[in-house]
């Protein structure tokens, strides 16, 4: 009996893992993760906090990127996206990556520990994101990068009025007392700006 039990545990477990996949491998062709990483020079051994890391998506790339020796931390403040990237942490028996629960303010990744924050899809949702760029330059390591990847509404029309265009990005950045270091407007849907704390 405890046999059959444990044989349904592990056949979920696949099919939860192959499903999370296949949906993946869609999104790849247009997100270019490993495009991205290699942009912003992620290398071994880095720690990377990625704010609104949902279910995990960029996550595991990340993960992969920086080894054993980094560590990523995953954070975001919906609890049933955080279970679903636990459970694919357990599936797969990764090490290198630290969940966080964080508030609508701030990540609270962990101070002065961060080689580099990324926020995958997220930024537009931010109620408040001025305070919450603020609140992450606490957990940089000094020339530390912050990273916004998100769509650019001018790619798409008005129907993607949801989004930030780049001069509100703009401006949030520097009300934030950010410089801007560079924005690439490569990828097929989105914009990355890559920005640090003003000295």
């Amino acid at each position: 009996m405890k046999t059959n039990t444990i044989k349904k545990s592990i056949l979920l477990i696949l099919l939860f893992v192959s499903n999370i996949f296949s949906q993946d491998s869609k999104r790849d062709l247009w997100q270019q993760p490993v495009k991205i990483m290699d942009m912003l020079g992620i290398k071994p051994g880095m720690v990377i906090g990625e704010a609104g890391a949902g279910d995990g998506y960029f996550t595991f790339f990340l993960a992969k990127r920086v080894g054993d020796k980094g560590r990523v931390y995953a954070n975001d403040i919906n609890v049933d996206a955080l279970k679903k990237l636990w459970k694919r942490v357990i599936a797969e028996d990764i090490m290198n990556i630290s969940i966080i629960l964080g508030d609508e303010t701030n990540p609270l990744f962990p101070r002065k520990k961060m080689d580099m924050v990324v926020m995958m899809l997220m930024f537009h949702e931010i109620q408040d994101p001025i305070r919450f760029l603020q609140n992450i330059t606490y957990s940089l390591k000094k020339n530390s990068v912050v990273v916004i990847i998100d769509r650019d509404p001018e790619k798409y029309g008005q129907n993607y009025s949801h989004f930030k265009k780049k001069e509100q990005v703009t401006e949030i950045i520097y009300k934030a007392n950010y410089e801007i270091l560079k924005i690439d407007e490569s990828l097929p849907r989105d914009y990355v700006f890559i920005i640090r704390p003003k000295r």
